[in-house]
């Protein structure tokens, strides 16, 4: 939280100013999908986190592809109205726009476990694919920031992070403290 994707150095790989970036060789990836894709791709050899069965293929493209409207836009949204606004800027939470994002995760999750899980333990089935790692990461965050999450998300993130290990809480811990830093 240091504004490092501002500076020089960061724009010159990256002018959109955003992170993540994939660099791998002379390869430069600049969206998150994307790089996901490519390092599951390229260096998961089991084949498990991007299938290569076209139509298991398909339901994490479909999940990557409908995430970036939903569970990231309200998850983020809440996330950054609820938490990170207030805290950069020494003001209150609009809690309008909190709730709005509220509301949209309300559906989100109900449509996440409708559709995109059903009767499966994740997005494709018996085991988690990269959508997996994304879907838990975008539901995470809004969490951190208070949203309460519905049980049948809360049963899937369990999944995930049971199939994970460790490494789940590793990755959130610093999120986590930084939304309980900022909150209290």
């Amino acid at each position: 939280m240091k504004g490092q994707h501002l500076r020089k150095s960061f724009t010159d790989v990256n002018p959109f100013k955003k992170i993540p970036v994939i660099q791998d060789g002379n390869l430069l990836i600049l969206e998150s999908c994307a790089g996901l894709r490519y390092i599951a791709g390229q260096y998961d050899k089991s084949g498990q986190w991007y299938p290569g069965q076209l139509q298991v293929r398909a339901k994490v493209d479909e999940y990557l592809d409908w995430q970036h409207l939903n569970t990231r836009a309200h998850g983020m949204g809440y996330f950054r109205n609820k938490v990170l606004l207030p805290y950069l800027k020494k003001c209150p939470a609009d809690l309008a726009v909190v709730s709005e994002h509220s509301r949209e995760l309300d559906r989100v999750q109900e449509q996440f476990t409708s559709y995109f899980l059903g009767p499966r333990p994740f997005i494709t089935g018996e085991k988690p694919t990269i959508a997996d790692l994304l879907a838990a990461c975008e539901f995470e965050q809004p969490s951190a920031g208070g949203y309460k999450l519905e049980g049948p998300v809360v049963d899937y993130l369990a999944r995930v992070k049971a199939q994970i290990g460790p490494d789940y809480d590793k990755v959130h811990e610093s999120m986590r403290s930084f939304a309980e830093k900022c909150m209290n």
